[in-house]
């Protein structure tokens, strides 16, 4: 654990690394207006439908991100860029499973984000005209089901359907299936299958370090769903985002 000794200091702010793609997210209420985008960085407590959130937010200082940085490299997002990922689209990560043919097109949409969502960039453009974004009339709600620790790098809190929108869930998720196949077939890169709906709280910085944090997971999660218990979060809609980092995603205004 670093021990901070100095009295002017409390702790230390993450400093994002570059990670651009393409990704469809599940609609939050409230984005903000940047220029001709909008942001994922919404006001928790000015929306009241937030409550789940809301409950995230209060475990995260219960947990004290202080503490959690400085004992596990563990660095905290914003909860104002909380969001529910729908399918994982190109990103720096997955980049390298294009087709030989489409790398370099792939190369140069991840340098052009967040403008190519604005003009006729072919993948970006499939991945506009999906099933999951162009489907509407539909509702699904979430509650949080617990927390785990995801490849060494990530503390996220799984989510689970609500009863009466599991059905709509399930389509949902076929629809992700099918889509995931059909991209991959036609460009060489797919999402995680199966799906797990999550809410990322944020990244460990050291492999090690996000293993020693698992002997502190069941307290962790003891915590999030005391604060949680009786929140849901709820979607109406799903859109194409461009994202520059971790706290950083962009849509187009409609």
């Amino acid at each position: 654990m670093l021990a901070i000794t100095n009295p002017k200091i409390a702790g230390f702010a993450p400093r994002w690394a570059s990670y651009r793609g393409l990704t469809i997210l599940f609609d939050n209420i409230g984005l903000r207006r940047d220029g001709p985008w909008l942001r994922l960085d919404c006001a928790l407590d000015a929306i009241p439908e937030y409550t789940l959130y809301r409950g995230l937010r209060a475990t995260m200082c219960h947990l004290n991100p202080d503490l959690l940085l400085q004992k596990y490299l563990f660095c905290a997002l914003p909860p104002s860029t909380y969001h529910v990922t729908l399918w994982d689209g190109p990103n720096d990560g997955n980049v390298g499973q294009a087709l030989p043919h489409m790398r370099q097109r792939m190369d140069d949409l991840l340098i052009d984000i967040p403008g190519a969502l604005s003009h006729g960039n072919l993948i970006s453009g499939t991945i506009a005209g999906s099933p999951l974004i162009r489907r509407k009339g539909w509702t699904v709600s979430f509650t949080v089901q617990r927390l785990v620790i995801v490849h060494q790098a990530a503390l996220v809190a799984l989510l689970t359907p609500t009863p009466e929108t599991t059905d709509t869930f399930m389509t949902l998720n076929q629809l992700r299936s099918t889509w995931n196949t059909t991209f991959r077939n036609r460009f060489g890169i797919a999402a995680y299958e199966p799906y797990l709906p999550h809410i990322t709280l944020g990244y460990f910085a050291n492999a090690a370090l996000a293993d020693a944090a698992q002997n502190e997971l069941s307290r962790w999660e003891d915590v999030a769903l005391q604060h949680t218990a009786g929140t849901s979060i709820t979607f109406k809609s799903a859109s194409l985002y461009g994202m520059l980092d971790m706290v950083t995603f962009f849509r187009t205004v409609r």
